[in-house]
């Protein structure tokens, strides 16, 4: 006679308060844009964040995992993707809110400092650009192939070529944003020097 194997008995305890996480993903986070990943500890983010060791470990077995969790919580300020529309139109609402963003957010400044970091640490550096750059870097992908689709742009575009053009005069203009040259330059003139080009039009050269 067979018997139905026993389930596992479920282990009762208290919920897991995210109040916590957050507070360990936070103190963490500003562990890593002034420290680097090279100097990063855990003794010093469970100091920071106002708790022991064995609670962050309990959390986050592994000090690469705490990286990681830290580093995602850069995506609480990711841009939306913007409304349905004219390429033009949808380029200019997520490069404004990349602009607005680079500084005026504490996601966005800890992002900006990360981003200065990881030119001292490689392996931060792939961390930032894998977990936190990815995600932006595809809303942005995604208008350009929605517009390559449509006929709005050409079809050879390289998309890998073009968002870093996009992108880095935006954090250009928000680093410099207190300066009245800088704050005078418009996301729309940007966006439209890039889509519209530079060279001037060429008239046809006539023959004799």
């Amino acid at each position: 006679m067979t018997t139905a194997a026993k389930e596992p008995a479920q282990r009762m305890g208290r919920p897991r308060d995210e109040r916590i996480d957050d507070q360990i993903t936070s103190a963490a986070l500003e562990e890593l844009s002034q420290g680097g990943f090279e100097r990063f500890t855990v003794e010093a983010v469970a100091s920071r964040a106002g708790v022991a060791k064995t609670t962050v470990y309990r959390r986050f077995p592994a000090r690469e995992d705490l990286v990681v969790a830290a580093l995602l919580r850069l995506n609480d300020d990711l841009p939306p993707a913007p409304p349905p529309g004219p390429v033009r139109d949808r380029l200019i609402a997520v490069l404004g809110a990349v602009r607005s963003r680079a500084t005026s957010s504490s996601p966005g400044r800890l992002l900006m400092q990360s981003v200065g970091e990881g030119l001292h640490s490689p392996e931060l550096a792939e961390m930032v650009h894998a977990r936190v750059l990815a995600p932006r870097r595809q809303v942005i992908r995604d208008v350009l192939e929605e517009g390559m689709r449509s006929g709005e742009l050409r079809a050879d575009l390289d998309p890998d070529a073009l968002i870093p053009v996009l992108v880095g005069p935006m954090f250009y203009l928000g680093a410099w944003k207190c300066v009245a040259s800088a704050a005078a330059v418009s996301v729309e003139s940007i966006v439209d020097t890039i889509l519209f080009g530079l060279v001037r039009e060429r008239t046809p050269a006539t023959g004799s």
